[in-house]
């Protein structure tokens, strides 16, 4: 094999090395940009997630104080209707005892809501960091495969310079 063929093959093989370490890099980077995404989409979801507990909860709230109205008025109509008094004795204290469960009732309800949704929150916060680590990932690998390929060409032209001081 002559010096020319030599120098030509080891030029070529560091050329073509060198492309393949910046393209792996390349590809990493895309990789790990494509997770960051996916990433990002779940947060958005939990955040939305969170909101749709909120908003659930609110409605089931109204609907429980609704339904407890119409509970409270059948009942002072039926205490009526049988001649008590629902502002004293037993119809006042079952009238303050059907509120004061009923008021439990909602606040155990919105501290559920309220751990449901910040779960949801906490969930997507998660999602956002793990986002932002695959994009600092990304970067890494990016400027590993460029150095990876500056190396190659440093060591090909280290081979050529060789094979001219041998030759």
């Amino acid at each position: 094999m002559g010096i020319e063929t030599a120098i030509f093959a080891a030029t070529a093989g560091t050329v073509v090395s060198a492309y393949g370490q910046y393209q792996a890099g390349k590809t990493q980077q895309a990789a790990y940009n494509f997770n960051g995404q996916i990433d990002e989409r779940n947060a958005k979801a939990a955040d939305q997630q969170a909101e749709q507990i909120q908003l659930a909860a609110d409605h089931e709230a109204i609907k429980f104080r609704n339904d407890f109205q119409r509970l409270q008025d059948a009942t002072a109509q039926a205490n009526r209707y049988n001649g008590w008094m629902a502002d004293t004795g037993t119809p006042l204290k079952v009238a303050l005892a059907n509120a004061t469960e009923a008021e439990e009732e909602l606040a155990i309800a919105d501290y559920n809501a309220s751990i449901g949704a910040a779960q949801a929150r906490e969930s997507a916060v998660q999602s956002r960091m793990s986002s932002q680590l695959n994009q600092m990932y990304g970067r890494a690998a990016r400027r590993a495969g460029v150095i990876n390929a500056g190396s190659s060409l440093l060591a090909g032209a280290s081979n050529v310079g060789y094979i001219r001081a041998t030759a």
